[in-house]
């Protein structure tokens, strides 16, 4: 779904979307927390469509343009570690848009 070979990953956050009915991939993109700005970050989380499987990672630093609103976004997805996270902090997350619980599949 996402690798260096495939050229859809890099430094900050790494996004995969996936169809929560057909289990298709719908879209990969990556967010440099360290260098980047959070603003694309945010947009793109707003724009994720009820139903839709949100898999998540960091690589290098995730956290450092974190603000409150992305934090909060990604809670909505069911996250419970995003509040936590921070500079270098390895992460991983399972959650879902419009999930009604916190999600298990979290580290």
């Amino acid at each position: 779904l996402m690798s260096a070979v495939k050229n859809n990953v890099g430094r900050g956050i790494n996004v995969a979307l996936v169809n929560g009915k057909t289990g298709e991939p719908l879209d990969t993109k990556f967010f440099d927390m360290w260098g980047g700005d959070v603003a694309p970050f945010i947009e793109f989380l707003k724009s994720i469509q009820d139903g839709t499987i949100v898999l998540m990672g960091t690589y290098d630093d995730g956290a450092t343009k974190l603000n409150e609103e992305a934090r909060k976004l990604i809670a909505e997805l069911g996250s419970t570690s995003i509040t936590n996270l921070g500079f270098r902090d390895n992460w991983v997350f399972c959650g879902g848009k419009g999930i009604k619980t916190k999600s298990p599949f979290e580290q």
